[in-house]
């Protein structure tokens, strides 16, 4: 790698530096290897659930009949923070 800096002796004339890079570092021979891919394993949800179209992901009801409505009324009331 080369920038130019302003010559101090020859006025108007750039002189250039060459400068290795910090980050650069010498990887050896072997830029045609291929690396391995490593196998993962596999998710068996199987094992943890019997029939995965019996699970319920989302929720029917709402959420002030869960926790109540004047129980929220009453739990902000009693916060010293809020």
């Amino acid at each position: 790698m080369v920038y130019y800096v302003d010559d101090e002796v020859n006025k108007g004339w750039s002189t250039v530096v060459h400068l290795k890079p910090r980050d650069l570092y010498e990887m050896g021979e072997g830029e045609n290897e291929v690396p391995e891919n490593e196998p993962f394993p596999v998710q068996e949800l199987d094992q943890f659930f019997d029939d995965v179209n019996d699970l319920i992901l989302s929720r029917e009801d709402e959420i002030d009949e869960v926790l109540g409505e004047c129980d929220i009324e009453d739990e902000i009331g009693e916060d010293e923070h809020i």
